[in-house]
């Protein structure tokens, strides 16, 4: 999480935030996927800031957490990847889990990539 500058945080979170549709703007089923869409995003966020503004001797604990969070909001983001306003120099995953243990951190370990 340290290579991920504040900079990079904002863009990514305003991009994600600009693509949701405003859940009361909708109806059904697709209040309900736009609602879920907003909590989701909230919650990765909150965990990434939460971990970021941590006191140094709190932030190991908190730390996989706010990875795995904020990996799971660049892969929300990438959603739009073909979007002309997709912060690409933002929307970079921390690390990569390795799929025997994933809450290990692994340095090339893709499970998705052809061998």
């Amino acid at each position: 999480m340290d290579r991920i500058t504040e900079d990079q945080v904002a863009r990514l979170v305003c991009f994600v935030f600009a693509r949701i549709p405003d859940p009361a703007s909708c109806q059904g089923e697709a209040r309900r996927a736009a609602t879920a869409l907003l909590l989701a995003a909230h919650k990765q966020i909150a965990a990434v800031r939460f971990h970021r503004s941590s006191l140094p001797e709190q932030a190991a604990a908190t730390e996989l957490h706010a990875a795995a969070s904020w990996n799971l909001l660049v892969a929300l983001a990438g959603t739009w990847h073909d979007h002309p306003e997709f912060p690409a120099d933002a929307a970079v995953e921390t690390f990569e889990f390795a799929s025997e243990s994933p809450l290990s951190p692994t340095a090339n370990d893709d499970p998705l990539r052809e061998r």
